[in-house]
């Protein structure tokens, strides 16, 4: 017998260098499979469990994926959200 665990690709939320990403994923990425941003980082899928060595700190949400979004789907963003302002680096 086999215990399933099914994941749900819309609740995917990648985190890249602290900074938790969203992502239109329509199914699971393979390990190592490149994935796209929101905010148009990309990087290569991991998966570690919730206790692995690199969860050091709670992530942080990235703005410019929020913007992204939120435009997607018609929200108000502030004139003051910090995903409008220009980038300093990569997120």
């Amino acid at each position: 017998m086999t215990a399933l665990i099914y994941v749900d690709p819309e609740a995917i939320r990648p985190v890249i260098d602290g900074v938790w990403h969203m992502t239109e994923l329509s199914a699971v990425p393979a390990p190592g499979d490149e994935i796209a941003m929101l905010c148009g980082v990309t990087a290569p899928a991991a998966f570690v469990p919730p206790s692995g060595p690199t969860n050091h700190a709670v992530p942080t949400q990235c703005s410019y994926c929020d913007v992204e979004y939120r435009r997607a789907r018609g929200w108000a963003i502030r004139p003051e959200h910090p995903g409008l302002s220009p980038r300093s680096g990569r997120q």
